[in-house]
């Protein structure tokens, strides 16, 4: 893997937990996190 590929990758990764930790605030309710978590975990795993 290139050091621009692993930038490129590392920046997205970011980017992905910033969206992530984004809607988990922005959630009004423990339903609607625990989905948030579901769906990142099966898009991390």
């Amino acid at each position: 893997m290139s050091m621009i590929e692993r930038i490129r990758t590392r920046r997205d990764a970011n980017r992905r937990a910033r969206a992530i930790e984004h809607a988990l605030r922005s959630a009004n309710s423990p339903a609607v996190r625990e989905e948030i978590l579901v769906i990142a975990q099966r898009h991390v795993g």
